[in-house]
């Protein structure tokens, strides 16, 4: 097995469940020194672990991105005890399901403290160290709502739209220099991020479909910090949405509320901060066991399901 980040350290946030468990693994797999970067502790240590059991040296450092100074001491912390740190791995973030208006403002102002001001604290941080470096790469662990509008995800899409026009910047400012800045853009993954995140729907919130496995996401993470790109996407369905959004806006935002009560708001649920203000560290996974529950549905429901989603806009627009 080829050892690409052999002698590399590399740091990545929220890597106690999800997207940033899955690439430490990856990471692992590939020889890098890895510090892994959560608010919680137990799952944490046991990403931690697991990477270890991959042949890595692996290290947690429980940090909190939305807070400056935690960051700060984050990277000090990594640089003194490593002489440097080569690539950051910004995946940390906070979900909320919630029509705006059912979303609490000191949510959706979480939410964009850890998505979009974990981002810049880490990035203020690491510059002084890379330009006297003269190298360092840093991959911004966004979605394919950091380009799309998704009903019910105000605060999600408004951090994670505005976490990338911040690396879209910096990876503009400093071009043709040794300090690189990449966007990986995720569709559906399966991660447990729906079960732990807050809801004040009033429903059960799903993944909308099609779900990515974690794995296939995870070596993603690893191949944008081998090959630093501007965007780079995960999950084909979702990514053709992108150009579907610029070249049909009026049948596209007529069908994203609609595909979101059917697929991703179903049967009733308590309103929950999820983990907002506490990690959850008990329901951290890998995996958000979506895409085994996927099999279960067959793709001729899913297709109907769509039909019919987009049948009843059309006949709504027809009675208009």
């Amino acid at each position: 097995m080829a050892h690409r980040f052999r002698g590399k350290i590399v740091v990545v946030t929220g890597a106690s469940s999800g997207i940033g468990r899955a690439a430490a693994h990856e990471f692992a797999r590939q020889g890098a020194t890895l510090v892994l970067v959560a608010r919680s502790h137990d799952s944490l240590e046991a990403a931690a672990a697991e990477c270890r059991a991959l042949g890595a040296e692996a290290v947690a450092i429980p940090t909190d991105v939305a807070d400056e100074h935690q960051v700060q001491d984050l990277v000090g912390t990594v640089t003194s005890r490593y002489g440097r740190i080569d690539v950051f791995v910004g995946n940390a973030a906070l979900f909320v399901y919630g029509l705006f208006e059912q979303t609490p403002t000191e949510a959706f102002k979480r939410v964009v403290d850890t998505n979009l001001y974990g981002h810049l604290y880490a990035v203020t941080a690491l510059l002084p160290h890379w330009k006297q470096r003269g190298e360092g790469t840093y991959v911004l662990v966004g979605s394919i709502q950091s380009l799309l509008s998704a009903p019910y995800q105000s605060a999600y899409v408004t951090s994670k739209h505005a976490a990338l026009g911040l690396v879209d910047v910096l990876g503009d400012e400093f071009a043709g220099t040794g300090i690189r800045f990449a966007a990986l853009l995720p569709s559906t993954i399966d991660t447990p991020i729906y079960q732990n995140g807050a809801n004040y729907t009033g429903k059960t919130s799903h993944p909308l479909p099609p779900t990515v496995s974690v794995e296939r996401a995870g070596r993603a993470v690893v191949k944008t910090a081998l090959h630093p790109k501007r965007y780079r996407f995960v999950g084909r369905i979702q990514a053709s949405l992108v150009p579907l959004q610029y070249a049909l806006p009026g049948l596209f935002h007529r069908i994203t509320k609609p595909m979101v009560q059917t697929f991703a708001l179903r049967g009733k649920g308590a309103p929950t901060d999820g983990n907002l203000w506490t990690p959850a560290d008990a329901g951290n996974a890998t995996n958000g066991g979506w895409v085994a529950k996927r099999r279960r549905v067959t793709r001729s429901v899913t297709w109907l399901g769509a039909i019919a989603v987009l049948g009843a806009v059309v006949l709504g627009r027809s009675r208009r």
